[in-house]
């Protein structure tokens, strides 16, 4: 049980100078439990006035649960005219005990949950967060559901640490469906530990002001298994699906995007440090993308992977004409970026980019109006490489160069549909260094 902001309640935030979990706070806390417990007794004391022994006994117990469940796994909802100067979390309370989302005293930051609906005024908001001196070990299963509110430039995190030590972010979820003035949204945010099995939805005509991130990681350790899906909404940074700025693997992560403004790049997997990009899927259905679409990236490591990454485009997105689509990019070894990564481009045509790179398979799903040489993709510069010297997001575009097709594998779906006699323009490059066509007899 958790406090629940009835319609047309205004809170303010207080002046109490902590807003993140601090030592001092840790010692508040404590002081805060046995406030609780404390009023448990008063109103148990209460009961046994009002009542029989047995009747008296259930009582004391439903209270005293009710009681210590507002410091653990809390359930809180900002409803109406809601109004909060600092950051916001699921386990929140004032010194008191009342409560209060302004400043963040998490006794435990797991299993959480935040609610915010249409009216509410706040700035940060978080299933959990703990600052530099926490001492927790982990953060998981919060859950941060925003149906509306305005949240004054800052960011939504499903968790957060700004610790210095490591703090695990795990299986945390954010879910959007409206809202205004949100900077950006991670489903798990931390300085140093993993970010894995985050979730965040974002759909419904919703503006993320800068990114969109699955798991982060600041610093070391290991962004995995997150999952990132917008349906409808405008993103005017990047998208990643798990990120890693230091030294770590960001693998197994899943980006999906259908009829969505995406401003910046979108990145399945992201890594800065040294680590691996792989197994990653990015599924891209209509829309619009400002920037390239890698599956894997590990533009500043010399020796991490980025290889098995499926990146696939449906519908009739729109692509920057000096853009790329990528299936790995940033070692210096070829096939470490290019083995098993995947292009799909189902049931479309016309798709236009500067350039592919690093797909060892493509498959094409070939759409029921196709007409014989029409081309299904064009890429204008052929294969257009990556040149990491160069300015731009971690590098920018060689010279156009040939499509390096002589050891990939391309299948045409469904094969029934295939007519005898027809020729189909797989890829045309404008630039004629290459069209693949397949031909059927």
């Amino acid at each position: 049980m958790g406090y629940v902001a009835k319609q047309g309640s205004k809170i303010h935030s207080n002046n109490y100078s902590s807003s993140i979990f601090t030592a001092d706070t840790a010692r508040l806390a404590v002081w805060r439990l046995i406030f609780i417990i404390g009023e448990c007794m008063k109103i148990t004391k209460y009961l046994s006035r009002l009542a029989e022994k047995r009747t008296r006994n259930v009582l004391a117990i439903i209270v005293m649960f009710a009681c210590t469940s507002i410091c653990f796994g809390n359930t809180t909802t900002l409803g109406s005219n809601v109004t909060h100067g600092g950051i916001v979390a699921g386990n929140s309370r004032n010194q008191d005990g009342t409560a209060n989302y302004a400043n963040i005293f998490p006794l435990d930051p797991n299993s959480n949950t935040l609610t915010i609906n249409q009216g509410a005024i706040v700035k940060e908001a978080s299933g959990a967060c703990v600052g530099a001196d926490s001492t927790v070990a982990s953060m998981t299963n919060n859950k941060i559901i925003v149906h509306g509110g305005n949240f004054s430039g800052q960011d939504i995190n499903g968790a957060c640490s700004r610790a210095n030590r490591k703090v695990n972010v795990n299986n945390n979820t954010v879910k959007i469906n409206a809202g205004e003035g949100i900077r950006s949204v991670f489903g798990g945010y931390t300085s140093n530990g993993t970010a894995s099995g985050n979730e965040v939805f974002i759909e419904k005509g919703v503006t993320i002001g800068s990114s969109v991130n699955g798991g982060y990681v600041v610093n070391d350790g290991d962004a995995k298994k997150n999952e990132v899906t917008i349906t409808s909404a405008t993103v005017g940074l990047n998208i990643n699906g798990g990120c890693v700025f230091g030294n770590g693997n960001a693998e197994k992560n899943k980006v999906a995007i259908t009829s969505t403004t995406v401003d910046g790049t979108v990145f399945g997997g992201r890594v800065v440090g040294n680590g691996n990009a792989n197994n990653i899927k990015v599924t891209i259905n209509g829309g619009r993308i400002g920037a390239n679409v890698f599956g894997g990236c590990v533009r500043d490591n010399n020796n991490g992977d980025a290889t098995g990454n499926t990146v696939t485009i449906s519908g009739t997105p729109k692509f920057r004409a000096d853009r790329i689509l990528c299936g790995g990019i940033g070692a210096n070894n070829e096939s470490k970026v290019f083995t098993g990564n995947t292009l799909v481009i189902k049931e479309t045509k016309a798709i236009t980019v500067r350039g592919i790179s690093n797909f060892e398979n493509y498959e094409f799903y070939l759409p029921q109006d196709l007409k014989p040489q029409e081309p299904i993709l064009i890429a204008n510069d052929g294969g257009c490489s990556w040149d990491k010297s160069k300015p731009g997001d971690g590098g920018d575009y060689s010279d156009p160069c040939p499509l390096k097709l002589s050891k990939t594998n391309i299948t045409i779906y469904p094969k029934e549909a295939i007519e005898k006699e027809t020729k189909y323009t797989l890829i045309r490059s404008l630039e004629g260094f290459d069209e693949i066509s397949k031909e059927f007899k």
